[in-house]
């Protein structure tokens, strides 16, 4: 069997490399090099040949064990191997991670936000290359946008030195007006047909004001189709005349085989903890979650952060041993107080207060604030007089009832009104139709029974910093609805305080408005997930950010969320294919549910 030394210098691995680098080498080549020296019978590039042949396509997968099972690999040159594997895994892992995709006009948006305060005018360039991946962002002129100032040698030459597959310009109005002027479209124009000469298109040009901004890309896509970009909503394919894989904009995720978890038994004619219309509810899809956070995640102590109904706490309670709800509404936390409250209550003192408010007729009772103000829009009057007198009296034997009756009677309220209310499930409308639905009726609720609960009404944020978890579930707003405004009705039947009211839909002044339903969501989520002392992270989220409503967009985008749980921890991501409860007319297909599961780091 020939030695390493037999074989011409020039064709030696380690001579090779040195003179014609390593792009002349055969991968058997490379990792002879690693493994210095064969074995008996065999020399290193025949060893090296036969580990290649051996794995194949699953080299970069193998372990220790699999190369000590090779006859003259020990342990030192197996995890020589191993390490060097791992060595490469991870810095493709960095540079991957830091890869920043530009896919939509809210992707440039929050690449460039701090144009919208400059004085001065200025033109920003992003230059892309054929997977929309930012190569390089850069500033083209400061000062008045005119033909003198600006060349468009100034935006391809940077694009020939980065070989870049396209751009996307960006500029601000200083005056407050996003409408693009005439200097703008013919410097748009200019460009464009300079783009088309160099061939590097022009994707976008996007202009950005104090509160506004304005994109070209429907005007340049009728010039040239064939880009996957998406702006406000409209979706074409980018660079369709490069081979090179195109970039899908939802992620990577895994399916699971779901399983049966316990879902608290219902109780006939009594209300159920989640017999509620609520944007987000999270009931159909218990047991998908928690067949992943059985599979995944481990330990004793769940907290439910932005609890919204509270059906994933009711799961987790037969699952956990202590259980930690979370919302900020003064509604959600009187229903968790109701439900999972372990303060002391009467059944029967409950059950003959519903009766006695059963059995009201609203022909005896005077107007009141809630009938005055919503009945004949959100309620027939009769049932707005109904639901205003019983929560007045609930107020005034509020000394002859325990906190957990107290709530209770809250809840059952609630509840009933959200059954009858003349809206689509939430409060931010009321329908136009003359009323009819005089049918109310009170039911008690069935509470759930549970050991440990901590029940608490913060912002979550802050709330972040104060505990300690095994177990993180995270199911933030979505959008720019805030929850606040779409049930302002049930939050003032809640608080009770009879405040003064504004506009068609009757709304107080404003109050607990989250930042994750403004521009500022992602920052919010990265400062929740630093903040947070817990084992796993679980994070529900949809795919909504292309929806044809602006306000029913998602102000995270699926991407930003995975890269900021990867500086927390390892994450896995889940998806079901799922219809999501609409609370308007907006139409979106191919809705998915997605479950980020991160693991900390130790």
């Amino acid at each position: 069997m020939p030695k390493i030394k037999d074989i011409p210098k020039i064709d030696r691995p380690r001579e090779k490399f040195l003179q014609k680098g390593a792009d002349a080498l055969s991968k058997s080549d490379l990792l002879a090099i690693l493994l210095g020296s064969g074995i008996k019978g065999k020399n290193v590039r025949q060893l090296s040949e036969n580990i290649i042949k051996k794995f194949g396509k699953n080299f970069l997968n193998i372990t220790v064990d699999d190369l000590v099972e090779i006859s003259g690999i020990g342990q030192a040159k197996a995890l020589q191997i191993a390490s060097a594997i791992s060595l490469v895994k991870r810095f493709y892992a960095d540079e991957k991670s830091n890869e920043i995709i530009i896919k939509n006009s809210q992707d440039v948006l929050s690449l460039t936000y701090d144009l919208r305060d400059k004085k001065k005018e200025h033109l920003v360039c992003l230059y892309l290359n054929a997977r929309n991946s930012l190569l390089k962002k850069e500033i083209i002129s400061v000062g008045l946008l005119d033909k003198a100032l600006l060349h468009p040698r100034e935006i391809f030459y940077p694009a020939t030195e980065l070989n870049a597959a396209s751009v996307i310009l960006i500029h601000n109005h200083p005056s407050g007006d996003s409408s693009p002027s005439e200097k703008d479209n013919q410097i748009v124009e200019k460009i464009v047909q300079a783009g088309e000469i160099m061939g590097i298109p022009v994707v976008d040009f996007i202009i950005v004001s104090e509160n506004n901004h304005y994109s070209f890309y429907e005007k340049l896509k009728k010039q040239k189709e064939g880009f996957d970009y998406i702006a406000d909503g409209i979706q074409g394919t980018l660079f369709a005349m490069f081979e090179a894989e195109k970039p899908a904009y939802e992620i990577t995720a895994e399916k699971i085989q779901e399983n049966y978890f316990y879902i608290p038994q219902v109780k006939k004619n009594h209300i159920q903890l989640h017999n509620r219309r609520y944007i987000g509810n999270k009931h159909k899809l218990l047991e998908w979650i928690f067949s992943i956070i059985n599979k995944e995640c481990s330990g004793d102590f769940f907290a439910d952060i932005f609890a919204g109904t509270g059906v994933v706490s009711a799961v987790a309670t037969k699952h956990f041993n202590h259980v930690l709800l979370n919302d900020f509404l003064h509604s959600n936390y009187a229903i968790y107080r109701a439900f999972f409250g372990n303060e002391v209550w009467d059944k029967n003192k409950i059950d003959n207060i519903i009766k006695s408010y059963n059995n009201i007729y609203s022909d005896d009772l005077d107007e009141n604030y809630f009938s005055k103000k919503f009945g004949g829009k959100f309620f027939s009057s009769n049932s707005a007089k109904i639901i205003g007198f019983i929560r007045e009296n609930i107020e005034k034997n509020k000394n002859n009832l325990t906190e957990r009756e107290y709530y209770m009677l809250i809840a059952s309220l609630l509840y009933t009104a959200d059954k009858i209310a003349n809206t689509v499930g939430h409060f931010d409308a009321y329908f136009k139709k003359e009323l009819t639905n005089d049918s109310f009726f009170m039911k008690p609720i069935d509470p759930i029974n549970v050991q440990e609960i901590s029940i608490f009404q913060e912002d979550a944020n802050i709330l972040a910093k104060k505990i300690k978890v095994d177990v993180a579930y995270i199911d933030p707003p979505y959008n720019s609805r805030q929850y606040s405004r779409f049930y302002h009705v049930l939050e003032t039947l809640t608080k009770w305080d009879k405040p003064k009211l504004y506009g068609v839909a009757l709304k107080p002044e404003p109050e607990n408005m989250s930042d994750y339903c403004r521009n500022n969501a992602k920052d919010k989520f990265a400062e929740l997930v630093r903040d947070l002392d817990a084992q796993y992270l679980v994070i529900s989220y949809n795919n909504t950010y292309d929806s044809k409503s602006n306000s029913s967009r998602n102000k995270i985008t699926l991407q930003e969320i995975e890269k900021i749980l990867q500086t927390k921890g390892s994450t896995k991501v889940f998806e079901k294919n799922y219809r999501h409860f609409n609370a308007g007319n907006t139409n979106f297909n191919n809705h998915k549910e997605y479950l980020f599961v991160t693991k900390a780091k130790t």
